[in-house]
Order: C-alpha cells, then structure tokens, then sequence
C-alpha cells in the first residue's frame, strides 16, 4: 500500500470483517450444496418488484446454456464491457456500457435532459423520480430499438451521499440522507428497469460501492470506515436498492475500504451483497477499477492477480480490459477456475435474457416504445415540472418575491452562469436550452439584448452520435466528444455582411480539421478551419476563416475530421465577422428590456471592464437578478474543491451590484452548494435552483413572477464554511457530518425552503404508545395552508432514539410527504412506523448485531430538521433477539434463490 492514501486508519480490516462476519452468520440462513443462497426473508416471490423469481429462474437457465457452448477463451472475452460475438453459438456482440442516463441519456440530441439529482431531490418527491426515469428509459429503448446501442446503464444512481460539500460529484447524489436517498433511488430504479415480470426495461446501476467519497485520490485512496458508520449510515441507500427495488447492477467503487480496494473486497461483493441482501443482477467495476487493484492501490503485485482477486470477489464485468487480458494468466495459475467465471458470465447474460435480445422483438412490451417519445412534447412539459419543483426559496424579506411585472421597465440579469444552460455533469446535449437569461426574457415578453453575437452550444438544432456538451474552463458550455466524422448542426445566422468566421476551440492532442457548410451537411463548403494543439481540452484558442460570397440566413454545419483514435477537439463558439453592433434595442411601448452583463467569470480573476459594465447595468434596473454559482471547472469527476465559497469574483461582484441597487435578488445556479454568507444577511431575497436541466431558465422566471409557488427542501446541509466540517478525509459521520450529527449553526438546515404560502401544523396523533416486535404505529398530522396562494409543503417525520450508551443521531429522518394545497385546504397525513425502521436500531460494535434500545422514543413533525411544529412520544420494548425484528430480519419463511 506504499502509493495508497490510507487516513485514519483506526480500524483494523481483520476486526471490521470479524464483526461483519459474525453478524451474516447471526442473520443469514446457510447455503445449499448447489452453492444456491438464501435471501432475505423481505424479499419472497410474491414481494418481488419487477423481474419474477420465476420469469428470473428461467433467465438464468437459458444463459447457462449459453455458457456452457462456450470456450474458457470465448468465455474470458465476455468479461470486459465491449464484447465480442460468438458466431457459432448465435450470439451477438454487446456493450454493456451503453451509455449514462444520471438525469437524461448521455447522447446528442434529440433527448430530455431533467434536473441533476441534486436539484431533483430537493422536490421530496419519489412519485416524480418514477414519472422522470420512465421517461428516460422510454428514450433509452428508442434510441435501442432505432440504433441498437444497448440497455446496459451505468447510472442512475450514484449514492455515495452528499456528506461533505467538497466532493466533487456531490451534483449525483440524492442529497445526504439515506432515508431520503433510499426513497428516492427506489423510484428512480423503478423507473429504469420498468415493472414487468418477465423483462427488464433497460438496467440501473448503483454506484459506487461503497465509500467513494473523495474525488482527487480516488484510485488510490483507502477510506478507514467503522463498523456503526458502515451498517448505520453508509449501506443504508444501497441496501434499500437491493432489498426494495431489485436494482440489476452494482458498480464496484475505485477507493478502498479500511484497506482493501471494493473491486476485490469478496465481503462486499459477495457476502453483503448476495448472500444477506439477495442482489439478484451483475457487479461491473468502475474503469478501470480492476486494473487500480494492482496499481495504484498495489494490492496485489500483477494484474492477472487482480483479475483473479476481483472474480473471486464477485465482480462479474470489467469495464476496461483488465479480465480479457489477463484472466487467462489467473486460470493457468488456479488462482480462478473456468466455474468462476462461468458464473460471472452467467449473470451477464442472465440480464441479456431479461431484455429480450433473443426472443421475438413482438413479445418484448417495451419495444412497442415508438421513437417519437424521445423529446416529446410530454417530456419536456415533464423537464419543466421537474425544473420547477426542485428549486428551492432560501429567503424572502418583506416577500420581496414574487417580483410584479408590471413594475418592470428594465431588468439587469448578471452573473456568470446567467447566460447558459448549465446542465451539469453526465449530460447529453438538448435540442431545448433555456438559459436563465432567456427564460427571464421570454417570461416578461422582453425585448432580449444580448451583448454580444457568439454562437453558443444552446444554439445547436442537431449533432452526430457521442457528441456531448460540458462546462468550460471559460464560464460557459462547450461541446465535446468531438471525434473524426462527428458533425454539429446551429440554427440559422444571418450571413449578411459577413467576411470571416471565426471559431474557439481546444485540443491537447494533434488536432482536426473543421469543414463548414451551410445549409445541409453536403451543402455549400463556406470555409475549412484547422484546429491547433492547445495544450489541453480547456485551454482555448480561437481560428478564423475568410468567406466569401454568401447572404441571408442559413443554418449552419461542422463536419470534423483528423485522427481516428478518439475525441479530437472542443469547439466553445463561433462568431460571423465582422461583428455586429451590440446596441441596446428600443422596445415598444409598455415593452420592458432585460439586460444581461454576465459582470465575471466562474473563477477567473476580475475583469475591471466586464465588472464595471455589470454594475452600471444595476444601477440603472428596475431589480437586478443575480444568477451566480460554481460549475464543472471547480467540482466535477476526479476534482474536489477545497472550499464552498463562491469562486472568483462573485462574492464581490454581488456586493458591487446591491450597492449599486438594493433590488436585488439572488439566484444560485450552480452544480453544488455554496457558502452565501454575506448574501444571507444582506440581500432581500435568494432563490436556489441548482442546475435544474433542459428547462431550468423558464422554471426560474416562474417562480421569480409567481408562476410557480416554491415548494423545494433542501436536500443537505448547507455549511457556513468549510470550518464547520471535520477533515475531508474523516468517514466518521459522528463527527458532525450531516443534520443528523452537526450540532452548529448552518446556513440553511437540512428539509427547509420557504414558500409563497404559509402553513400550519396540527392534531399530532399516534395509533398507540407502544411499538413492539413485529408491530407498526400510524403516525398523523392534520396540514393546513393558511395562506393565500395554492402551495405545497413537505412534511417531515423525525425521531430521536431514547438514551443509549452510545452516541446516537440528534434526530434522523424515518418518513416524508410532499402534500399539495390549495389556499385555505387542510389535509390529513398519515405515516407508518414500523418496529423494524433503521433509525431505532444501531450496530452494537461488541455484539456485532443491531440492537435497540427500549424507552422513550419522541418523534417529531416540522417542515424542516430545524423547523419541529409537533412532538410525542412512543414507548420503544426491548428485543433480545435481532432475527425478530431488526432492520436486517430473517424467518425461517426465508426464500431459495437461484442466485449463484
């Protein structure tokens, strides 16, 4: 482990998989001589979500067979993710890396691109996961059906929760919580994998497992996690998956835990996963995870040791090619048999069976999915809806918003991601982009004024294949992925006038050429452009062409060519020239105009005239809307940032425009929270719409206007600073991590958002005082919206667990309803609290079991973890025996699988 980061490694790996061990050995019934396991007991064949146990079996059956034709050489092939076929058995070749699907599919257009899950969750809204990941597979089985690309994800979900703010995926997780979390992945699964008893829709994969919650070292990096964090807090989402969802993949996580990496960890792939919680599907590694077993986490000393490690594990795919290259060194070694990986194969195909792939295409529903869903007018009025219930109204002084239209003659839009659609991470790339700026504008029927004339991503109209559009390092979106015969297709622009054009792009490796047409892909050559090596994917140049002999509007095309080894280049935008004068339009008369000075950059230094220009644009505005936030060039894949403030200038330029104009309002539109002290205390009113999607501009004007009454939550905790927070390498949660450990003051708790209503709280009731093994109490509370505009409210269920003689959650979540209301309504809601809740167990360490604690359990009614309107108290009786009704319970009406 010389190169391994390895933090605070208090916990010997023999003593956690000593306790581990033992507690499978207290709850899971033994295996059959045939190597079948039994599962859990909560999981029976008339409980099964999904795939049936009988539709699964007979899967099985007919991949084995598969298996069987097959040489242990054919076999080794089909354990990487790009698969070769197998002519003389019938069967085709497949990618099971069909793609990303984390908040729309990953492809160019057309598709629909919903809220990243960050902002998504922030609806408290399962029931819209459901609707935003059927949506989503419906375009993946188009897409299928029309190019036959797969249905093999590898996400949804990431569920490395959002513990810290300075993860740098922090965007991909359903917030911190796993109560909320778990709820919310379950849905998102359905979604995917479609509920029919004999197919599977597309997969879900749920990633990455487990404790891969740095970014920068993530190779590398060993995170020391203990016992009661691991059961409590860290397993929780993803056994829900598992257990209540019957998610079909698990991706194996880079990182290591407590010294061993989670692509070779057998008790995590296996004996967690299989045999105690009954994971019926495949584990594929990260990529090329397998591969960091042997380096840099120099685990084992070669890599045909580390194939043969991660199989014996449980990890069935490589995606990468360490398993195709290297498994046959670790059969003629036996450190694997051709059993071992029969098996993993197996599951493969198991799931290939499950598609469909080899029955008639007429007995398969899903292919009934004609490709018309894709983009439809229904998924996007679905992006809106989505876009609109995951923002979220921090504060709103003397009800600052909703701003009246009417009043507005001139509104100054400024800030650094006010004129792009950041759609965040894992994206594909939307016909439909609606900027905040634009969405601003279009919601006062203002006259646009847009200080410049560059064609930016957002104008695209169509792009080949692959194509996929990013964050630039320069503050907006650039477009990516861009490899030899790719081709991009803009709106019309007015060639009038026009003598050259002029294009940004990067490239870090040899470059490529850029053939322009207008028109149609084989229309009019205009003008052939060559790309430089610029020294990196984000370091930007811009080359220029002359063009002669061209007038009025014409769409416009980029053929690429170059190099045949992969992505070439980024193209950023590209501008007619000479440019046309930016003069500020006249609109008519009652006409307001909305001007945008973006005033800086994400996070680059300051620009005194760009700055100036923004605060002037204040001075003279009826209200200035502030849209700032961080981006991709500050948090993303592989990049943690080391602190939560705003980047750049922001913090500044924001202090600069109120002073110029106190009508200001702030919107944060960013992939991740921020710090926002100052704002807080100062500023009338801030709104939080983390990158929100396809639709996110207009959904932000609609709540700006009062279209739409806010009714998003916070799904985490928004720290005042990184000073707040433990060691960003500490994996102990007790160490004031999350709501339900952090004992200081935040920004804005965890589950609060204002509303434009107001609501109150009422008639708490419990169906009995006592819960008891086996038992479930029905908590109520009568809501009632006392204001005067139709709104919703989250309802939120807390408990506090009686004293114990460990350290317990101050509160932990255990149930939610997002209740809708019309002025005036009043509703009667009703929770289930069942003796087997997670929240009133923890992992006795010493007896290696969940345990609870008998006495007082008060549970608590609010409308955030810091706003409790209601309370009582239930009296918690003991249980000695955790198989009767622990949150991992196992009878002896425990099932047979035919998992292997």
């Amino acid at each position: 482990m010389s190169d391994a980061v390895i933090v605070n490694n208090s916990m010997n790996r023999r003593a956690f998989i000593a306790g581990t061990a033992a507690a499978g050995a207290a709850t899971l019934a033994g295996c059959s001589a045939q190597g079948h396991h039994k599962i859990n007991a909560r999981v029976t064949n008339s409980q099964r979500v999904g795939i049936s146990e009988d539709a699964y079996k007979k899967a099985w059956q007919r991949a084995a067979g598969m298996v069987a034709k097959m040489t242990l050489e054919e076999k080794i092939g089909q354990t990487g993710n790009q698969t070769p076929a197998i002519k003389r058995i019938g069967l085709p070749a497949y990618n099971y890396y069909s793609g990303e699907a984390l908040h729309g599919l990953v492809r160019g257009g057309p598709v629909t691109s919903f809220p990243l899950p960050l902002a998504m969750a922030c609806s408290w809204n399962p029931a819209l996961a459901l609707e935003v990941y059927t949506a989503v597979s419906d375009e993946a089985r188009a897409y299928n059906k029309k190019d036959n690309v797969g249905l093999a994800y590898y996400s949804p979900q990431t569920l490395n929760l959002h513990r810290d703010p300075r993860w740098g995926r922090c965007e991909e997780a359903p917030g911190e919580d796993p109560c909320l979390a778990g709820a919310w992945a379950v849905n998102v699964i359905k979604g995917m994998q479609g509920d029919n008893p004999n197919y599977l829709k597309t997969t879900a994969c749920a990633k990455h497992f487990i404790c891969n919650n740095t970014d920068d070292d993530r190779t590398s990096v060993s995170a020391s996690v203990s016992p009661r964090n691991f059961w409590e807090y860290y397993t929780r989402a993803y056994r829900t998956c598992a257990l209540d969802a019957d998610v079909f993949t698990f991706m194996s996580a880079y990182s290591a835990i407590n010294g061993v990496p989670c692509s070779a960890d057998r008790f995590l792939l296996t004996s967690l996963l299989r045999d105690r919680w009954g994971f019926r599907g495949y584990v594929t590694s990260d990529c090329d995870a397998i591969y960091n077993i042997f380096n840099p986490h120099h685990y084992l000393p070669t890599l045909h040791q580390a194939a043969a490690a991660a199989v014996q594990a449980g990890c069935d795919l490589n995606c990468g090619n360490t398993l195709p290259k290297h498994l046959g060194r670790a059969v003629a070694d036996q450190l694997v048999s051709d059993s071992d990986i029969s098996r993993a194969i197996t599951r493969l195909l198991t799931v290939r069976v499950l598609f469909g792939e080899f029955d008639s295409p007429q007995s398969v529903p899903y292919n009934s999915i004609s490709f018309d869903m894709v983009d439809s007018p229904a998924h996007r009025a679905l992006a809106l809806k989505a876009a609109r219930e995951s923002i979220v109204l921090l504060k709103n002084d003397n009800n600052f918003l909703p701003l009246q239209k009417s009043d507005l003659k001139t509104v100054a839009v400024i800030g650094p991601t006010a004129g792009q659609c950041h759609l965040g991470g894992y994206s594909g790339s939307p016909f439909v982009r609606i900027s905040p700026y634009d969405g601003i504008a279009q919601a006062l029927g203002a006259v646009a004024y847009h200080p410049h004339d560059h064609v930016w991503p957002q104008d695209l109209q169509a792009v080949s294949a692959g194509v996929q559009t990013q964050t630039s390092s320069e503050g907006g979106m650039d477009i990516g992925w861009i490899d030899d015969g790719a081709w991009l297709e803009y709106k019309p622009q007015d060639f009038t006038g026009k003598s050259h054009l002029a294009i940004r792009v990067s490239s870090p490796g040899n470059g490529a050429t850029i053939h322009a047409h207008v028109d149609s892909l084989q229309g009019r050559k205009i003008a052939t452009l060559t790309v430089p090596h610029t020294g990196g994917w984000q370091h930007w140049t811009t080359v220029s062409a002359a063009i002669t002999g061209i007038t009025g509007k014409h769409k416009v095309f980029f053929k690429f060519s170059g190099p045949k080894s992969g992505p070439m280049c980024n193209v950023e935008w590209f501008q007619l020239r000479p440019a046309s004068a930016a003069a500020k339009p006249q609109p008519k008369a009652g006409q307001p105009v909305v001007i945008f000075k973006p005033g800086c950059t994400v996070n680059g230094p300051k620009d005194e005239k760009m700055f100036a220009e923004a605060v002037v644009a204040a001075k003279s505005a009826d209200v200035v809307i502030m849209v700032c936030g961080v981006d991709q060039s500050i948090d993303s894949e592989g990049h943690d940032r080391p602190d939560i403030k705003l980047t750049g200038v922001q913090h500044e330029l924001i202090q600069a425009c109120f002073k110029a104009n106190p009508k200001t309002v702030l919107v944060i539109s960013s992939n991740n929270t921020v710090a926002v002290n100052w704002e807080q205390e100062n500023l009338p009113a801030i709104v939080s719409a983390v990158f929100a999607g396809q639709a996110q501009g207009t959904a932000i004007a609609d709540v700006l206007f009062g279209n739409y009454n806010p009714g998003g939550k916070t799904c985490c905790t928004w720290y005042k600073s990184v000073d707040q927070l433990p060691a960003f390498h500490n994996y102990d949660i007790m160490k004031g991590r999350t709501y339900m450990y952090f004992e200081g003051r935040p920004l804005y708790p965890f589950g609060y958002g204002l509303s434009y209503t107001h609501f109150k709280f009422s008639d708490l009731g419990i169906s009995k005082g006592t819960l008891a093994v086996g038992e479930s109490i029905v908590i109520s509370a009568v809501i009632t919206n006392t204001g005067l505009y139709a709104g919703a409210e989250v309802v939120q269920i807390y408990v506090q667990a009686p004293a114990s003689p460990v350290k317990r959650p101050i509160k932990q979540l255990v149930g939610f309803q997002r209740v809708d209301l019309k002025a005036g309504e009043s509703r009667n809601v009703e929770f289930t609290l069942p003796y087997t809740e997670q929240a009133l167990w923890y992992w006795q360490e010493k007896q290696r079991k969940f345990v609870l604690q008998e006495g007082m359990l008060k549970v608590l009614v609010g409308s955030s973890s810091a706003d409790i309107h209601l309370n009582t108290v239930i009296a918690l009786q003991s249980c000695t025996d955790a198989r009767l009704g622990g949150p991992e319970t196992l009878t002896t009406a425990a099932v047979n699988s035919v998992v292997m």
